[in-house]
């Protein structure tokens, strides 16, 4: 393994964790808040929050540590394969629950733009400050090609 690979890595991991304490976060929060605005119709919202968003979250980590050392056309076949398979999961559990009264609809969105919003920035937090190294092929070394 590379520099690079460890690098990317190590952030990965760093993200993991940071997401599974924003995770333990949110199921506290959420179910508190949760129970608070409407019973247990929210608690049920707030479940369901928590699971799509923990669902989303650590299967892109997963696939990102799993593809770390792969070429670029393997890790974003698997980026999108997954994508894919989120979204029709997504989309199957909100057409199972459709027009259902045992959760909270405001607390669902609540919780899952809470999720999301942190989610994100952890992420481009860790991104904007990992310190992976640029080991390219030599093309944008000083006086690469002037042979």
């Amino acid at each position: 393994m590379d520099d690079t690979t460890g690098a990317t890595r190590a952030m990965y991991q760093t993200i993991q964790r940071q997401l599974l304490v924003l995770l333990g976060v949110l199921l506290v929060l959420g179910l508190g808040a949760g129970y608070l605005i409407a019973g247990l119709g929210g608690v049920w919202g707030a479940l369901m929050a928590i699971a799509i968003a923990g669902f989303f979250m650590l299967t892109t980590v997963a696939i990102m540590l799993a593809t770390t050392d792969k070429p670029l056309a393997i890790a974003s076949a698997a980026f999108v394969a997954g994508w894919l398979v989120k979204v029709l999961v997504l989309f199957g559990i909100l057409i199972a629950v459709r027009g259902r009264d045992f959760y909270h609809p405001a607390v669902f969105f609540g919780v899952l733009t809470v999720a999301i919003i942190g989610s994100t920035i952890i992420e481009m937090r860790a991104v904007a400050t990992a310190r992976v190294p640029n080991t390219g092929s030599g093309s944008t070394e000083i006086g690469a090609g002037q042979r």
